[in-house]
């Protein structure tokens, strides 16, 4: 009896395999079983428990997380506990609706259909109540806060990471980013250099930062930079496609410093206020980074609004210190 539920197993694994690949959070899970001979250990790895992780901390869970369909499900509760999220639930429509800073997410149990941020998503995997809880697919746990998801196969680890809520991000980084901005309008390169990471800074034009095309000057080329009059590549110009060909100075007369941004009336910490067409996947590229965004909503209201103009200024955590990693300038754009 034993070894015709081993088969039974392996067969079953077989299946799931043979129907579209397996997968935990989204990412491969044994997917060389899809060529070689399954053992007896392959099997085994099924039943293993998956482990969450929050910024690198192990997060302990009343109820445990477990696999439907392919997606690691999660307690809703507890992951919103672990991700300093509030959660309130309608036990007479079987509604959750999960807030932290700015983002809201709103899921029912039984259905595809959820929201983010009042816009519909579907999910791969319905939200189902389950001894009391309601569980939901990780990755929307995460990413409907402004979390990113990595999922580790071997250890059956999935690693959030979640940036500070703005109250936590303006205490820690708001001294630092004041004192980028006013040397950024005084033009002292050195005091930026001082400010910024060992790494570099990586430059973007618009809102969407491109690691293949956005230019990163080391820490030792930003206080020379200025003095260079060669026109260099920065990317290109929005809507026509044109390389954005110029020497530093007119890039941070055009990208960088295109207004006073050391009074701009509004500054959001891990806050997103700039809204156009332009993807922001600032997060993505940076997930645990702090995001300072100085913000003017426009400037002649004949445009409603379509002027407005962002400097974002971005910090990592390198050592003991937060530092400037990223300079990005965003825009309206067609």
């Amino acid at each position: 009896m034993m070894m015709k539920n081993k088969i039974a197993r392996v067969l079953g694994l077989s299946f799931l395999i043979s129907c579209g690949g397996f997968y935990a959070g989204e990412h491969p899970v044994l997917a060389q079983a899809a060529t070689d001979r399954i053992s007896t250990a392959a099997v085994s790895v099924t039943v293993k428990t998956p482990v969450i992780k929050v910024n690198g901390i192990k997060l302990t869970l009343a109820d445990s997380p477990y696999l439907k369909q392919g997606r690691v499900m999660v307690p809703l509760r507890g992951v919103a506990e672990g991700i300093g999220a509030a959660l309130t639930w309608n036990k007479a429509t079987l509604t959750a609706t999960v807030a932290r800073g700015a983002h809201k997410a709103r899921m029912t149990a039984g259905s595809f259909e959820a929201f983010k941020d009042g816009n519909p998503v579907t999910l791969d995997v319905p939200a189902e109540l389950r001894n009391g809880r309601i569980y939901i697919p990780l990755r929307f746990s995460a990413e409907s806060m402004g979390g990113t998801v990595s999922w580790n196969a071997s250890t059956w680890t999935a690693s959030i990471a979640m940036p500070l809520i703005p109250s936590a991000a303006k205490l820690i980084i708001q001294n630092t980013a004041d004192a980028v901005v006013t040397a950024l309008k005084n033009e002292d390169w050195s005091a930026l250099a001082a400010l910024s990471s060992q790494q570099g800074v990586r430059f973007s034009p618009y809102g969407y930062v491109n690691t293949a095309s956005d230019r990163v000057l080391s820490h030792s080329s930003l206080t020379t930079a200025p003095l260079d009059n060669t026109a260099y590549l920065w990317g290109s110009f929005d809507g026509t496609g044109d390389p954005i060909l110029l020497n530093f100075a007119g890039y941070y007369d055009r990208f960088i410093y295109s207004s006073d941004f050391a009074v701009a009336p509004q500054i959001g910490y891990n806050v997103s206020i700039g809204t156009g067409n332009t993807i922001n996947n600032v997060h993505n590229i940076y997930p645990n980074a702090i995001v300072v965004e100085y913000h003017y909503a426009g400037f002649d209201p004949q445009y409603a609004g379509m002027d407005w103009q962002s400097l974002r200024l971005v910090f990592e955590e390198e050592g003991s210190q937060w530092v400037l990693v990223g300079i990005i300038h965003d825009q309206w754009t067609i």
